[in-house]
Parts: structure tokens; C-alpha cells; sequence
């Protein structure tokens, strides 16, 4: 089974390069840009490109960073992952949801069971774990919706608010405005996104 640490090994020993996956989608993406601009789409194509980033993003966030915490201080690290995460509905038909959800949509799933790398996996494993979580006489609760439950929150707690450290967690910036117009913000985006290139902090 792959390592999930792999390409942070292979960039410590100075073997970036060998991660065929992610310069093969880099090769995919710039081929896609090209194609884009020689049949004059650029414009169409930038647009498809910057709302599949940010609904990837908000999806990652909003199965992530939205919880609902019911146990926090339990020791069961299944027990933990059931009770601590949700599931999403986008659509409302599970198999198109895990397809447009990139299989984070069955989120207790992904979490219990994390190595499956499946979505289908994950959603056919779901009725096995709700039978056994049933019979644990744990709570099975019901999916939250995305644009109704999830994505309000995650918007005005991610969006809407100054960046925090991502280590300390301490707010960087004394407002949302304040850290649009820092030069220091707009550098720290920069180097971000040139390091996404080379390969770090890119998943």
C-alpha cells in the first residue's frame, strides 16, 4: 500500500522529480492550456479552471473543517472519527454525489476506513458501518446538505475572516480588508503558488 508520505520523502532526499503523478497532471493541465489558447477558449478555460479550484477547495475545506463535535475527548479513534465527522449531500443521489464529492461525500466512511482510495468504497461500506455503529447504540446521524448547512458556515468562518497562522492559529491580520491590501499577504501568495509548481504544498 502507497505510503501517504511519499512525496514528502522523495522531496527531502532531492527526488521531486520522480513523482511521475503530479507532473504528469502538470503535463495534462499545460497541454489542456495550450489546446485552450490555440482554438481561442482561454477565457472559457480560465474560468472552468478557477471555479473547479475553488469548488475542490471548498469541498476539501467543507468535509474537513465543518464538524460537528459530539465527543471530543474520546480515547476510540474509530469512535472519534464517527462522531466527530459528518457526510455531505450535494445532489441527493449518493452514487452522482460520491462522483461531484470526489468520494469525501462519505466522510465517516473515508475517515474510519482511510486507506480504501475509493469513493465507491467508501459508499458501499457505508451500510456495513452504520449496521455496526447501530449496534454499538451509537448515533447514525442524518447527511448535511452542502449549500444549506455546510457552505454558509465555511464561508463566513474561512472566507470572510482575517488569515490565521497555520501553526498557531493566531489571526495574522486585524481584518479581512487589512490582509487584502498587506504587500506581506500578497508575497506570502506568491511563494505559494510558485512552491505548488515546483511540487510542495501541492496534493
Amino acid at each position: 500500500r502507497e505510503n501517504q508520505g511519499v512525496s514528502v520523502k522523495l522531496r527531502e532526499k532531492g527526488l521531486s522529480f520522480c513523482n511521475w503523478g503530479f507532473w504528469a497532471m502538470q503535463a495534462l493541465l499545460r497541454v489542456e492550456l495550450g489546446l485552450a489558447i490555440y482554438c481561442g477558449f482561454f477565457w472559457s478555460w480560465l474560468a472552468q479552471f478557477v471555479l473547479s479550484l475553488w469548488m475542490n477547495t471548498l469541498l476539501v475545506v467543507s468535509s474537513h473543517d465543518f464538524t460537528q463535535i459530539i465527543e471530543p475527548d474520546t480515547k476510540d479513534w474509530a469512535r472519534f472519527q464517527l462522531l466527530n465527522a459528518h457526510d455531505m449531500v450535494i445532489l441527493g443521489n449518493p452514487w452522482i454525489d460520491c462522483f461531484l464529492g470526489a468520494g469525501l461525500v462519505q466522510h465517516r466512511a473515508h475517515h474510519i476506513l482511510p486507506y480504501q482510495r475509493s469513493g465507491w468504497a467508501n459508499h458501499y461500506s457505508e451500510k456495513f458501518i452504520e449496521a455496526a455503529v447501530k449496534e454499538a447504540g451509537l448515533p447514525w446521524l442524518p447527511p448535511k446538505n452542502l449549500f444549506t448547512e455546510i457552505l454558509p458556515d465555511i464561508i463566513n468562518r474561512q472566507l470572510l475572516v482575517p488569515m490565521c497562522d497555520p501553526v498557531s492559529r493566531k489571526q495574522t491580520h486585524s481584518s479581512f480588508a487589512a490582509e487584502h491590501l498587506s504587500p506581506s499577504a500578497w508575497l506570502y501568495t506568491l511563494v505559494y503558488i510558485a512552491k505548488g509548481l515546483s511540487g510542495i504544498g501541492s496534493v
